[in-house]
């Protein structure tokens, strides 16, 4: 006799995620991975939160959990000769896509994917690094200006949309704290609608498509605008669909103006990366030089690791900190820091719950072979502040957190904590 278990509730409106009933066998795994890793208290099960991080999904056993897919709408979408796409890609996407088709995990495929997405029919295909650039920028200027006036930290980053949902619920006394920077998909989605298009006199509407690592951008959309989220699984099903190739793909570039970012962006897709990013932007402008090499380069520990560095006569702490159970355990022990980065998934955005599905005693270590592939990039731009292109754009908005950026690259923060 099976033995049924607790499982996480699946709502027919959650934005990210679905259980497909006659495959499920009631083993509980999910309910385990959402109170033990994630850090969801489901005492009260009617009310227990979904932060929509998919890692029930990559943790089933038998495949029961799924993103909710949205590719069949796009592909629907790249037929309709009145429409304009643009695909923009996550760093994560490109260390992971391999192993769909047979490749290493970890194989950087960066510099096919925008040659890929032409061929799926997209009109642009850009970089979310630029993005992720762009929220550096915004965001480093938020942390130098509390530094500056000695209050109103910590700062919490605000990139993982399952730690941005879980403070709006669960911590809205962190709202005042937590960054009001747009995520780096976010950034990306209004620059092409806002910036890309009015700079090159396109009348038409574009409509805005992400691909990335995460079942949480699918919720974060709403009220954005980005237009569709597509999941890593769901790329590798369009490319099958179409009959691509991989073997027949030649390299070429993303395009010009929300061109690919800096090192720095790309690092977004690990824990860590978004902290380090800041940290050295930062460096720059209190000092107005670059930070030695590795200066902020993070010793990451598991769940929390917290780190202090100086810049000029400031002493600035950092706290990285992975899975929102540890965020608690941090919150409780009343640790300090000025700057907090929050990931919901282990490893950061490589980790997500819209990554290729793979043998779950094997994903602690893909994690380490994405984390890897991302730290080792033949970019010759190494912080945001370098990017020709971030500085065109600086020349044309204003400067960072002036009135036109905070009008087009940052968003409020709703207190939750009573919304069902």
């Amino acid at each position: 006799m099976v033995v049924e278990k607790s499982r996480v509730k699946v709502s027919k409106k959650n934005p990210s995620i679905e259980r497909i009933e006659k495959r499920c066998i009631h083993c509980g795994m999910c309910m385990n991975v959402c109170e033990n890793l994630v850090g969801i208290d489901h005492k009260n099960e009617k009310e227990a939160l979904c932060v929509n991080c998919g890692q029930c999904i990559m943790n089933c056993p038998v495949g029961a959990l799924m993103p909710k897919f949205n590719y069949k709408t796009i592909l629907n979408l790249l037929h309709d000769t009145d429409k304009i796409l643009a695909i923009s890609v996550a760093p994560a996407v490109r260390v992971s896509l391999g192993v769909e088709f047979g490749l290493e995990d970890g194989i950087d495929l960066e510099s096919i994917l925008p040659s890929i997405m032409r061929r799926l029919g997209f009109k642009y295909v850009f970089d979310v690094t630029f993005g992720a650039d762009v929220t550096i920028m915004e965001e480093a200027s938020e942390l130098l200006k509390r530094v500056e006036e000695d209050k109103h930290r910590p700062l919490f980053t605000s990139c993982c949309p399952a730690w941005v949902k879980f403070a709006s619920h669960e911590h809205p006394e962190v709202l005042d704290n937590l960054s009001t920077s747009k995520s780096p998909i976010g950034m990306q989605s209004t620059l092409i609608k806002k910036y890309f298009k009015e700079l090159n006199n396109i009348k038409e509407n574009i409509i805005s498509v992400v691909v990335a690592p995460c079942t949480a951008k699918k919720a974060e959309i709403i009220d954005s605008d980005t237009d569709y989220v597509i999941t890593t699984q769901e790329l590798a099903m369009m490319m099958r669909e179409c009959n691509i190739d991989l073997n027949t793909i030649k390299p070429s570039e993303f395009d010009k103006m929300l061109n690919t970012g800096s090192m720095s962006g790309r690092m977004f897709g690990r824990s860590g990366g978004v902290a380090e990013a800041v940290l050295n932007t930062l460096y720059y402008f209190i000092t107005n030089k670059d930070a030695p090499k590795n200066y902020f380069r993070l010793s990451l520990k598991e769940g929390i690791t917290i780190s202090s560095f100086k810049i000029k006569d400031k002493i600035v702490t950092v706290a990285v900190i992975c899975g929102l159970k540890n965020l608690e355990s941090f919150l409780r022990a009343g640790e300090y820091a000025d700057l907090i980065e929050v990931m919901s998934c282990p490893g950061g955005c490589i980790g997500g719950g819209g990554q290729p599905l793979i043998q779950i005693q094997k994903l602690k270590e893909n994690r380490e072979k994405r984390t890897n592939s991302l730290n080792n990039s033949n970019s010759t731009i190494n912080y945001a502040y370098q990017n020709s292109e971030i500085i065109d754009l600086y020349n044309y908005i204003g400067k960072s957190l002036g009135k036109k950026a905070m009008q087009l690259l940052h968003k409020k923060h709703t207190n939750l904590k009573n919304d069902s």
